[in-house]
């Protein structure tokens, strides 16, 4: 794969929920492996494709949490929160910056 070539939002998936498995994650962690796998590519579309292979799992039981660094999760997002997420890309690719920090865990 070339440094600006991303990966399919399937393939992204996949090499999350390997990791998913046994931690919950960062929402930043989608963009950071995608900072390893493609360095090149334009960060705006590395969270494009975050959002797009966060959207699919949380259909597939996992859901969104806030959390703390380094604790994890908390407590679940409010409705507020999520809808926040669509014009916060800090929490996706700045920790940070982030007014708030997003971790995705499995439901149950």
């Amino acid at each position: 794969m070339r440094g600006d070539q991303l990966p399919s939002v399937d393939a992204l998936i996949l090499d999350m929920t390997d990791s998913l498995q046994s931690d919950d994650l960062p929402l930043w962690e989608f963009v950071w492996r995608l900072n390893a796998m493609c360095p090149d590519a334009p960060t705006s579309d590395k969270v494009r494709l975050s959002r797009q292979a966060v959207t699919q799992l949380l259909g597939q039981e996992y859901e969104l949490w806030r959390g703390e660094w380094p604790t994890g999760p908390v407590a679940p997002l409010t409705e507020r929160e999520t809808r926040d997420l669509a014009d916060n890309e800090a929490a996706w690719s700045d920790p940070l910056s982030a007014s708030v920090l997003v971790w995705l865990r499995a439901t149950g």
